[in-house]
């Protein structure tokens, strides 16, 4: 069995992840052609075998097809929809806060607001890990795995977002609230804190980062210290309007500041 955080679990993830952005790259237009005139061997002993492209983009379809027949079949069928909000959705990841019951600790999952119990209670282990089974059923093809879950969300983005736990305390011997931060591309050395994750939505106060590097100039290395934003509000590229035109993003204007000429 894998054991949860154990070195096989995340060589097997690794493995798993590797090629599944790769598959559906053209990696001819990215390889190294030469011209020769005779017969070589530029490596002995090797092979190389690509994904074809077909094979990619239908792993990504199919991904994206029972992400969705999750949501409608299952959560809109069973599940007070007045009471759990989307936070923000990955291909392959979903953020979900649920308004449950405050009297139970925060893994208590989707059991409070189940609308439709027979239905929930027959289905809900085909899409969520069953705890009366071993990992191979956490593992499952097509299911979902708990990754973390909390008492409070503040999300920017995908795989940018701060969460309150409950964190067991060695030291103490004893639970204490904590807020789990996840920043891919920001060091942890930043110390971003979960106040920082609400005052970017609440006060649009944007919070900055240093990256330091190395570089050699006149045989002399030097420390070069550049100033970057670590957080910072997520606009859109472009408004679509009704009739299908783009407009540019301007801040405090949304699609009904725009006025549309007819032709």
């Amino acid at each position: 069995a894998i054991l949860a955080g154990s070195t096989k679990e995340k060589f097997y993830k690794l493995i798993i992840n590797s090629s599944y952005g790769y598959d559906t790259l053209n990696t001819e237009k990215f390889g190294k052609i030469k011209m020769l005139d005779k017969a070589v061997q530029l490596k002995l002993k090797t092979a190389t075998c690509f994904t074809s492209i077909q094979s990619g983009v239908f792993t990504l379809d199919n991904a994206k097809y029972w992400y969705l027949n999750y949501i409608y079949n299952f959560m809109y069928k069973c599940l007070d929809r007045k009471r759990f909000h989307f936070v923000l959705a990955d291909t392959d990841s979903i953020y979900i806060a649920i308004a449950g019951d405050p009297t139970k600790e925060c893994h208590q999952q989707f059991e409070s607001i189940v609308t439709d119990k027979q239905f929930y209670d027959q289905h809900v282990y085909n899409y969520l890990p069953d705890p009366n089974k071993d990992i191979y059923d956490y593992k499952k093809i097509l299911g979902f795995g708990i990754e973390n879950e909390g008492y409070e969300l503040t999300s920017l983005g995908p795989k940018c977002y701060s969460m309150i736990v409950n964190k067991w305390n060695k030291e103490k011997q004893q639970y204490e609230f904590k807020p789990k931060i996840t920043s891919k591309g920001i060091s942890k050395s930043q110390q971003i804190s979960h106040s920082d994750y609400i005052n970017v939505i609440n006060k649009d106060i944007v919070k900055k980062g240093i990256n330091g590097t190395l570089k050699m100039y006149d045989n002399v290395m030097r420390s070069i210290q550049v100033e970057k934003y670590a957080l910072t509000g997520f606009n859109n590229k472009s408004i679509v309007l009704r009739n299908q035109c783009c407009c540019p993003y301007i801040k405090a204007l949304t699609a009904k500041d725009y006025i549309i000429k007819d032709q």
